[in-house]
């Protein structure tokens, strides 16, 4: 085990030191490989050691074992202004980085008939880079990008009251950084142009790291011998402010992670054949550093103020479903499809542009080979484009107009899992 714990803490500061981007809002579509080629789900049924991240009662039904992966996001977000008196209508491509590697681990350990403990790796994050930025006709700088990558633990455990029952609970330490260039367009000075409340903290500061907590309790179990059930509740995730940002972000520089809460149900009508539906609740509106809208500047509040304007994302509900196909004895095959509500609001798009995440449909597949107490697994997953035509998105001052913002993407990944003894 201690060999297994070294590797999640090398993936952990793999992580911590690159870019990240995800599809369903600011995180991945599921927890690891094989959830992810089945539509993302993880409340009632796990085929592996990372959806304890999602439901930490799982880890009390999946056994002993251990997983290492990674996937690979492709992203194609883009922007464009129509009618914009600063500049001619035109369209701007998020190009600098075009492929996100997101590691995946985790293991389970039995303690006792009744009691299990697990870990679990988890990302969340967003990575537009402009090489040609859409804000140059405010002043900005020739590039824009905006890196957040918040990386997280669940330490997990789980005990079964009943053979048909389990709760668990789990603890997510982490650490989250952020870095914001090329948006010196906001650190006006002056009485007509200053927008924030330290605009020497606004970008450019590269990055900084904020330590990050949170907590997870779920439950699962059999309702009948064919279809078990699951329910989770993960809180808000408590983070250090960004300081280095307190000009840019609301609160003197919070940006927190929502809380998430969801069920699920499996049916397992023969053997070789699992039917499974997730609901999933992301409660960003609730989060100033997500949540509040561009509109507070005009009500007074400036940026990094306690109620300064955030990126304005609302509350998003996601739908999933799963199909699991045990072909044969060595062999596992998925598909999934999640339809989510947007994430973004019209009026919010140009500053959308900073964290494109307005997918609403996925489509996923995937495949298991097993050879001995080894898997290898894969998925691939495609999001079609999605295009959200802004309405009253620029204010008259910038030069007012409209801001649409598109994003469609693509993602592949490949994981390792073995099984080991009590």
């Amino acid at each position: 085990m201690t060999a297994a714990f070294r590797l999640i803490a090398l993936v952990i500061v793999a992580t911590a030191t690159s870019s990240a981007q995800a599809s369903l809002g600011i995180f991945e579509h599921g927890p690891g490989i094989k959830s992810q080629g089945a539509g993302g789900v993880s409340f009632a049924f796990g085929e592996d050691a990372n959806p304890i991240s999602s439901n930490p009662a799982l880890t009390a039904v999946l056994g002993n074992r251990n997983d290492v992966g990674i996937s690979i996001f492709l992203p194609e977000p883009q922007m464009r202004y129509r009618g914009n008196s600063l500049g001619p209508d035109e369209r701007f491509d998020s190009d600098g980085q075009d492929v996100y590697p997101i590691p995946q681990g985790g293991l389970i350990r039995q303690l006792t008939p009744t009691v299990s403990m697990g870990l679990s790796l988890y990302t969340a994050g967003l990575g537009p880079d402009y090489t040609s930025s859409p804000f140059v006709r405010f002043g900005s700088a020739p590039r824009t990008t905006v890196t957040l990558v918040s990386t997280a633990t669940a330490w997990t455990l789980a005990w079964k009251p009943t053979p048909s029952q389990a709760v668990g609970v789990s603890i997510n330490p982490g650490y989250q950084m952020l870095r914001a260039t090329g948006l010196d367009f906001l650190s006006g000075n002056t009485p007509e142009t200053r927008v924030s409340v330290k605009p020497d903290r606004i970008t450019d500061r590269g990055f900084d790291g904020s330590l990050s907590m949170g907590a997870a309790i779920g439950w699962q179990g059999s309702v009948t011998s064919s279809l078990s059930a699951g329910l989770s509740y993960r809180t808000k995730t408590w983070t250090q402010r960004h300081r280095d940002y307190r000009g840019l972000l609301p609160d003197g520089g919070s940006l927190e992670l929502p809380a998430i809460w969801g069920g699920g149900l499996a049916w397992t009508p023969t053997p070789a054949l699992t039917l499974a539906f997730d609901y999933q609740r992301f409660e960003f509106a609730g989060e100033r550093g997500f949540g509040n809208r561009i509109g507070k500047l005009s009500d007074g509040n400036l940026l990094g103020s306690k109620n300064g304007p955030g990126f304005g994302l609302r509350d998003t509900s996601a739908y999933k479903f799963g199909a699991i196909w045990r072909a044969a004895t060595a062999l596992t095959l998925r598909a999934g499809y999640i339809h989510s509500t947007r994430t973004t609001r019209e009026t919010e798009t140009l500053f959308d542009s900073l964290s494109p995440c307005n997918t609403t449909e996925h489509y996923t597949a995937g495949a298991t080979w097993n050879f001995g107490r080894w898997d290898l697994s894969g998925f691939a997953a495609y999001f079609p484009g999605e295009t959200i035509r802004g309405r009253n998105s620029v204010a008259p001052s910038f030069g007012g107009g409209e801001v649409d913002t598109s994003y469609r993407g693509q993602s592949y990944g490949i994981s390792i899992g073995w099984g080991f003894g009590q």
